[in-house]
């Protein structure tokens, strides 16, 4: 019989070690987060029995961690158990109004501790549990993408699109999903008061229209060609024959699909806490990523719409790391030189 496997999310490594000790001890199996954004990553890639995480917590706190959970449907039903040293009854209030299962209150008795796993862990198997371990798994999704890479290459029609060129419109019902082959593409959604904001830039390799395919629904952005793009184009049937008859090809998708709501997610914490030189900073380190080091050829004003401020503040945030030392820009080009400097920025 295999071992229950728990996530620990607690920014104190010394209290986060302890409990993985102490649970090690009495036969669970234990994985750990320093954080709740490495937390809800890590709970979404690899789903376990049951999760333990602290309530305070920065960049994203418990409350965040559990809201985010319990919208996805890979955690949705894992049990939760708040790990905190607040006692106010307001906050163990908000805690179980969120879906929290039960709370545990530092500094804990081991067997207090052992005891609400256990009854926990027990009731979620009498429900049919949680995450994805207590169920029967999937197959492998690696063959999964192969299959779909295969598909995209033997059913999908090449097609090239101009810089500047919409690909697909906010609004339009989908009728294939795109690979990209080569460039770089945009997805931008319009704001209420006329303004277009980049949500994602997507480069080679990078597929999207899977969820609208999925929820039958239309775009929710349009996608615009950042440059010359090569895209595969497979017909939304062909998708759907493929989940249909191959859970390997499902699987794949749902990998792809929960790394995009990471992605999302952390950028939407990073929007609401950091200031506009570290938005500026990080949107700039992620684009040196997947341009592989190259020269990022990007507008200000595009550079705007991704950092979700005014094309002057991020003109004034490029202007001091180039000052610094840690980029250089010309016209349109961006060239990252210090990529770890930048990323570490805190202000």
């Amino acid at each position: 019989m295999s071992k229950e496997r728990l996530l620990i999310i607690e920014d104190n490594e010394e209290v986060r070690e302890n409990l993985a000790e102490i649970l090690e001890l009495y036969g669970y199996e234990t994985s750990q987060a320093p954080n709740g954004l490495e937390g809800v990553k890590t709970a979404i890639q690899f789903p376990p029995d049951m999760i333990l995480c602290d309530v305070m917590m920065p960049e994203l706190d418990g409350y965040g961690v559990l809201n985010l959970l319990a919208k996805n449907e890979r955690t949705a039903g894992i049990p939760f158990i708040f790990i905190t040293a607040k006692t106010e009854t307001e906050d163990i209030r908000r805690g179980m109004n969120l879906g929290a299962d039960d709370y545990i209150t530092k500094p804990f008795y081991k067997d207090e501790l052992l005891q609400v796993i256990k009854t926990r862990l027990a009731k979620a198997a009498l429900r049919g549990g949680g995450g994805l371990t207590s169920q029967h798994h999937l197959v492998d999704p690696e063959r999964g993408s192969q299959k779909l890479e295969k598909a995209f290459t033997e059913v999908g029609r090449q097609k090239v699109f101009s810089q500047g060129t919409a690909l697909v419109r906010e609004g339009e019902f989908p009728h294939f999903i795109f690979r990209i082959s080569k460039g770089n593409v945009h997805l931008s959604r319009s704001h209420e008061y006329g303004r277009d904001y980049i949500i994602a830039e997507l480069g080679p390799g990078e597929i999207f229209g899977v969820p609208t395919v999925l929820e039958k629904t239309t775009y929710h952005y349009t996608a615009r060609a950042a440059s010359q793009v090569e895209c595969q184009l497979l017909p939304t049937q062909n998708l759907l024959d493929l989940i249909n008859t191959d859970r390997s090809v499902t699987e794949a998708l749902m990998h792809l699909l929960a790394g995009r709501l990471m992605e999302h997610s952390e950028r939407l914490v990073h929007q609401a806490y950091d200031s506009v030189r570290r938005r500026t900073a990080l949107i700039v380190c992620d684009l040196h990523e997947k341009y592989a080091g190259k020269p990022i050829e990007l507008s200000r004003d595009e550079l705007a719409q991704m950092v979700g401020t005014t094309k002057e503040s991020v003109i004034r945030a490029l202007s001091d790391f180039r000052r610094e030392g840690l980029l250089t820009t010309e016209g349109k080009t961006i060239q990252v030189k210090e990529p770890k400097v930048l990323r570490g920025l805190l202000v």
